[in-house]
């Protein structure tokens, strides 16, 4: 389970920018259409992908920001 949670961090770039682009373009969507919790939930995932983006870049990349992490939960 856990070897899942790693895979996913060491490749972030590849789910991230489609779920912030997809996010950000159904949050316009349901704002333009007045559905603003709707709205809101799909820019709080789109806040999440991108904070998950600069965490892989400041940490240094795939292999670094997978050391960081078990350097931090071990």
């Amino acid at each position: 389970m856990i070897d899942h949670f790693y895979f996913l961090v060491r490749h972030t770039p590849f789910w991230a920018v489609p779920v912030l682009v997809i996010s950000l373009e159904f949050g316009l969507v349901f704002f333009v259409k007045n559905r603003k919790n709707a709205a809101k939930v799909f820019w709080g995932v789109a806040f999440f992908a991108f904070s998950a983006l600069i965490y892989y870049f400041v940490a240094g990349g795939p292999e670094r920001s997978v050391k960081y992490l078990l350097k931090y939960f071990n």
